[in-house]
């Protein structure tokens, strides 16, 4: 397969990016935060990739999560966060892109990514996935997006990128392993155009806030970008961790 990026590539289809550096116009433009599979992670730290030393960190060993999958596995029942070095701030009307790979270990509701109180990007279980954003008057919005039955089904490795594009009347882009994901427009909330334009922070890896809704599973590798990506380089970012994790 060739994107048409003329970029050589060691991986196994032909053409992809060689990192997240390149998929995003090859400046690392709007990248913030980088958690690369199998580079720089410990049970302590996992240091960011994207060049800005926004590291996830944590220093209490029982709250630490164990090494797996070139990541980390996190245990629900151990209350396993960390912290990042410095927060991610996301405006309101402004446009933002997350890329995660993970595997599922429990159906409980568990947070990927949330600020210091209540915003957070969270599975709640395996067809629903959860946005919570507040704005700059305080009010907060929940943009709960449903997908069909084992969408994000227990034990099974998948890449989930979530784009949304800048503006009052802003988008979503969900996809799973490169392929569009479209919500059931009956049971989800706030996630057509327009609905979920506030403002978020990212501060905390694994949790809500660093005490609840603890992620029960492994993350293996994690991108935030503080803008919205192009079709291209969503294209781009989704061929590269397909490219690495077999996807």
């Amino acid at each position: 397969m060739s994107l048409g990026l003329g970029i050589a590539s060691t991986f196994p289809f032909e053409g992809v990016s060689t990192d997240l550096l390149q998929a995003t116009s090859g400046t690392a433009a709007g990248l913030r935060l980088w958690l690369k599979n199998d580079t720089g992670v410990t049970a302590a730290k996992w240091t960011d990739s994207s060049g800005l030393d926004n590291h996830a960190t944590q220093g209490t060993e029982g709250n630490q999560a164990a090494v797996s999958g070139g990541g980390l596995d996190f245990e629900r029942d151990n209350s396993d966060h960390y912290d990042l070095t410095t927060k991610i701030d996301i405006a309101d009307n402004q446009g933002f892109c997350v890329a995660i790979v993970v595997t599922r270990e429990s159906e409980v509701a568990g947070c990927l990514l949330s600020d210091g109180t209540a915003e957070l990007l969270q599975f709640q279980n395996a067809t629903k996935f959860r946005l919570k954003t507040v704005n700059t008057g305080g009010t907060a919005t929940v943009t709960d997006a449903v997908f069909p039955v084992g969408t994000f089904a227990l034990g099974t490795k998948f890449i989930f990128l979530i784009n949304r594009s800048a503006g009052a009347n802003n988008r979503f882009t969900f996809m799973k392993n490169g392929v569009a994901l479209t919500p059931d427009v009956d049971t989800s909330t706030n996630e057509a155009a327009g609905e979920n334009p506030s403002g978020i922070e990212f501060t905390v890896l694994g949790s809500r806030a660093g005490s609840s809704n603890h992620f029960d599973g492994i993350v293996h590798e994690t991108a935030i970008w503080n803008r919205a990506l192009t079709l291209q380089e969503i294209t781009d970012v989704n061929s590269y961790l397909q490219s690495i994790h077999g996807l």
